[in-house]
C-alpha cells in the first residue's frame, strides 16, 4: 500500500563534472564523487543514470529516518524519475524498479524486495505476486473513504535497521530452520486473505489476516517486536483496534493500525499518550505514484 508520506525534491544538472551535489530537508550539503556510489544511495542511483555527474539535487520532504515505510526506496525512485527526465527520456518503470532495488542493496550490503518500490511508482494498493520469471504487480481497487476510516499508519519514534533484521531472517531460511520456514508461509498465507478480504471490503476478514501475520512475523526473530512496540500494539487494542502490525520487517519504525471506522481518533489519542514522541502519518492509501512537476525558471 502506498502511503501519503511523500518524497518532494528537485534536480538539475548545472552543477560540477563529476560531483553530486546532495542538499538535505536541513539545508545541510554533501558533495559526492564516484566513489560514493557504493555507500551512497544519492550517488548510487545519479551515476548510474548520469555518469558523468553534474546533478545537483534538492530535496524538500521525505519519510522519517528508519521509519519502516521504505524510505529510501520511495527516495531512489523518485531520484531515479527525475533524473530520467533530465535526460528526455520517459521513466520506464521496468527498468528503474529493478535498477534502483540493487543499487539500494549494494549501498545497505543486504537484500532487499521491490514492494516499496513499486508503491512508490504507482501508487494506491497493490498485490505484488512473486512469481517464476518475475513478479507480478496487481492494482486493488478499494474505495478510498473505506480505506482511510479504517487503516491508520503510526510512527512509533521507534528508530530500527530493517534491512539488518531482514537479513536475519533471510539467512534462518535459506539455512532451512523450522520455525522460520513455518512462519513466512503463514506470512504468505495472511497476504493472500488480506488481498481478497480488501477486494470483498471485509473488514473483519481483514483485520484477521493482519493478526496471523503479525503473529508469524514475530516468530521470526525476537527483534521484530521489542517491549515498547508491544506496548504501543497493546494500547492500540484497548482504544478499539482490531489489529496492530508493524511496517516492513518490524522492530520499531511505524505500525499499521486496523481499526473499525469512527474509532480511529480514539485509537490515535491511545498511540500518542503510550509512545515517546510518536504521531500519526498518514490515513488510507495515496491514490498516485511518481510524478514529475516541471519548475518553472526565471
Amino acid at each position: 500500500m502506498a502511503l501519503a508520506v511523500e518524497v518532494v525534491l528537485e534536480a538539475d544538472l548545472g552543477g560540477d563534472a563529476g560531483i553530486v551535489l546532495h542538499t538535505g530537508p536541513d539545508g545541510r550539503e554533501r558533495r559526492f564523487g564516484v566513489s560514493d556510489a557504493t555507500s551512497d544511495l544519492t550517488a548510487a542511483v545519479a551515476f548510474a543514470l548520469i555518469p558523468d555527474g553534474r546533478v545537483r539535487v534538492r530535496v524538500a520532504a521525505q519519510a522519517p529516518y528508519r521509519s519502516g515505510l521504505g524510505g529510501s526506496s520511495a527516495y531512489g525512485i523518485a531520484l531515479a524519475w527525475a533524473l530520467t527526465a533530465l535526460r528526455e527520456a520517459v521513466p520506464d518503470e521496468d527498468r528503474l524498479v529493478p535498477l534502483v532495488r540493487d543499487l539500494e542493496a549494494r549501498v545497505l550490503n543486504t537484500p532487499t524486495g521491490e514492494q516499496d518500490h513499486w508503491a512508490a511508482v504507482r501508487g494506491g494498493v497493490l498485490a505484488l505476486h512473486l512469481e517464476s520469471g518475475g513478479n507480478r504487480v496487481e492494482r486493488l481497487e478499494i474505495p478510498p473513504v473505506w480505506l482511510a476510516e479504517r487503516c491508520t499508519v503510526f510512527f512509533s519514534g521507534i528508530r530500527h535497521h530493517s534491512g539488518m533484521i531482514n537479513w536475519q531472517v533471510i539467512r534462518s531460511r535459506l539455512d532451512g530452520d523450522a520455525i522460520t520456514v513455518q512462519a513466512l508461509g503463514e506470512i504468505a498465507a495472511a497476504a493472500r486473505s488480506c488481498r481478497d478480504a480488501l477486494l470483498e471490503s471485509d473488514e473483519e476478514a481483514v483485520a484477521s489476516a493482519l493478526r496471523r501475520e503479525w503473529r508469524a512475523r514475530r516468530r521470526l526473530a525476537p527483534a521484530v517486536c521489542p517491549p515498547e512496540l508491544d506496548l504501543l500494539a497493546r494500547a492500540a487494542t484497548s482504544a478499539g483496534a482490531t489489529a496492530v502490525k508493524a511496517c516492513g520487517a518490524g522492530g520499531g519504525g511505524s505500525l499499521l493500525v486496523w481499526h473499525p471506522a469512527g474509532t480511529g481518533q480514539a485509537v490515535i489519542t491511545a498511540l500518542e499518550a503510550a509512545s515517546n514522541g510518536g504521531s500519526v502519518l498518514t490515513n488510507g492509501a495515496a491514490p498516485g505514484g511518481c510524478r514529475l512537476v516541471p519548475v518553472p525558471r526565471g
